[in-house]
């Protein structure tokens, strides 16, 4: 869903995500004189309004001048602090009532800001633009989208809980009471006295955001309707509220699991073998649970719900059911209420139950067909099984690196990781290094940091950043931030023209590598629906959002070498810095790609 509206030379279009709104704003060059960003007041349904807040602010002189006094008003306020880019990405409780969040119509006012001689000028309410705008998880028809919000590392998380980077009070205990406090630590009260006792709930339902929310709603709906069953496909298995919930559905006789029993998951000590010990001391039914892998994993993540042994409904994607996957990593889910999908799913499941079924599976007519699906409230969806025999991922590897390298307006992408053997991933990077479409991408880690690829003045080729650059320096007034302890990028997508005429998002669990799409068990999906795929391309522009100054940070440092570097602190442009206004219009910049592709 997208909404234009402009007038008096400035413009603004909203674009849907699941539950965040991607704000993309322009102005007519004739009124870009004296411009120094914009400030943006977001009224909740039901709430008072506020305006966003900014990650930086005007120097002390700049605020003097302008009679802003940091001792009454929040400096980072974005009334006071214009945003001095031409988009924005908000999601809301990322900074007030974080785990009391609302949806619903959103309105939000953006006025375009102007600085004469360092000195802020008054709002001008003849250029707000108002946009009244619906926030909510992404649900279309028979169809949902949920995201994870991750972001340890971030100035959000160290706010409301420390630097606190733990998601289990233990590394034993398989599954433990998320209603008990988890901080803030002795350290971080000391730090900040103004922190609160929160909960591992608290931590988890604002760091696994919607992905969790679809998890626990249709591990709910199974567990409170007896006529309701779930079938399992796990590869990491350890969430204490999932594993718990299995083993009471296992009580029942209404649950049955495949899970992955690779060298990591089979050690005695692993989660996944005491969940094995535990499942089956409780199961009703014997043999409900089997551990397997295929050629090389079994590297799934679905839930099919099934009422009365009919298969109804299905959750699967890029998620682990695990602390790590859904409060650490970046993740999506994908819910399919459809029960052509949902038997393709338990079929799929049946013919795997069992290591012998597993050896067999890539020669079957599972791991050899594309199964394809549309109406019935459905995006028009593919959906591809593997382990594939070789001439088989051969084929369809082709078929999306063309259409990678063939997009018309913008390529963007989320990818835990990039450098494996595989033309697909050939074909986004050759794409970031040209300046033929918008390129926009993230991968979880870059050890050669000569692949970070940084927003790069006066050229239009592409950014790729690392979602963990390594140990950096935050320059003030950047707070220390907690570290990533695991992977942060673990989403498997990549959007092909979400703003041009064919629209594509290929997601799931699958790595999107040649060797693992002919060992791995994994479910790769094609999405071509607008709605779905804008979704997943605000996804990867709030990422990359989020790493791209971190990025930067860590390559400054690392030209420190052992030396330590000190870094100034960063503040908002002043008035005689024109310079990144003026990149917004010059036609061999990417940022010029940027603004003109997002408002069209």
């Amino acid at each position: 869903m997208e909404k234009f509206v402009s007038k008096n030379g400035v413009s603004v279009k909203a674009h849907k995500g699941d539950a965040m709104t991607l704000l993309a704003m322009s102005l007519d060059e004739s009124i870009t004189e004296n411009f120094t960003g914009f400030s943006i007041l977001v009224k909740p349904p039901e709430r008072f309004a506020f305006y966003l807040f900014n990650r930086f602010c005007y120097e002390d002189d700049i605020l003097k001048k302008s009679k802003i006094d940091p001792a009454k008003v929040n400096r980072y306020s974005s009334k006071y602090a214009p945003i001095q880019k031409f988009r924005w990405v908000h999601t809301p409780a990322t900074n007030h009532n974080i785990n009391d969040w609302i949806f619903g119509e959103y309105r939000y006012e953006i006025t375009p800001r102007y600085m004469i001689d360092d000195v802020l000028q008054p709002l001008d309410k003849s250029l707000t633009i108002t946009i009244p705008f619906e926030i909510s998880p992404y649900k279309k028809g028979n169809f949902q989208i949920g995201f994870t919000r991750g972001f340890v590392e971030s100035q959000a998380y160290s706010r409301h809980f420390g630097l606190n980077n733990k998601t289990r009070p233990n590394t034993t205990d398989l599954i433990f009471d998320i209603q008990q406090k988890s901080g803030p630590t002795d350290k971080d009260k000391k730090a900040n006295p103004a922190l609160a006792d929160y909960t591992f709930e608290d931590q988890f339902r604002w760091m696994g955001w919607q992905a969790r929310e679809c998890i626990v709603e249709m591990l709910d709906e199974i567990l409170n309707d007896p006529a309701l069953s779930v079938d399992v496909f796990a590869f990491d298995l350890n969430e204490p509220l999932i594993c718990a919930t299995l083993v009471k559905l296992a009580i029942d006789g209404r649950a049955r699991i495949i899970l992955d029993n690779s060298p990591e998951h089979a050690k005695p000590a692993a989660m996944e073998t005491k969940f094995d010990v535990l499942f089956r001391e409780n199961e009703k039914t014997t043999n409900s649970l089997v551990r397997g892998h295929f050629k090389s994993l079994s590297h799934s993540k679905v839930f099919i719900q099934k009422r009365k042994g009919r298969p109804e409904k299905v959750l699967t994607g890029s998620t682990n059911f695990s602390t790590n996957g859904l409060y650490i990593n970046a993740n999506h889910v994908l819910v399919f209420k459809d029960k052509k999908i949902a038997e393709l799913y338990s079929s799929v499941f049946e013919n795997s139950f069992g290591q012998a079924l597993m050896n067999k599976f890539r020669d079957s007519s599972y791991g050899t067909t594309e199964f394809k699906f549309s109406g019935r409230n459905l995006p028009k969806t593919l959906i591809r099984f593997s382990p594939h025999p070789k001439a088989i991922a051969e084929d369809f590897f082709a078929l999306i690196s063309q259409r990678i390298l063939k997009a018309k307006t913008d390529v963007l992408f989320a990818i835990m990781k990039d450098n494996s053997q595989s033309s697909i991933l050939d074909a986004v990077m050759e794409q970031v290094q040209s300046d033929k479409v918008f390129t926009y991408g993230i991968t979880d880690t870059i050890g050669d940091k000569t692949k970070i690829y940084l927003y790069k003045p006066d050229s239009k080729r592409g950014v790729r950043v690392a979602g963990k650059p390594g140990q950096f320096i935050l320059p003030p007034p950047f707070e220390k931030e907690s570290s990533i302890p695991g992977i942060s990028i673990h989403h498997k997508f990549v959007v092909v023209d979400f703003k041009g005429k064919d629209p594509v998002v290929y997601c799931g669990s699958s790595n999107l590598a040649f060797g693992p799409e002919q060992k791995n068990g994994d479910n790769l999906i094609q999405i071509r629906d607008k709605d779905a795929v804008t979704a997943f391309a605000v996804e990867a522009i709030r990422l990359v959002d989020h790493f791209h100054f971190r990025n930067a940070q860590f390559i400054e440092q690392q030209s420190a070498k052992d030396k330590e570097p000190v870094l100034k602190p960063v503040f908002l442009r002043a008035s005689k810095d024109k310079k990144w206004v003026e990149a917004y219009y010059d036609k061999n910049d990417l940022l010029y790609m940027e603004r003109t592709l997002l408002i069209k």
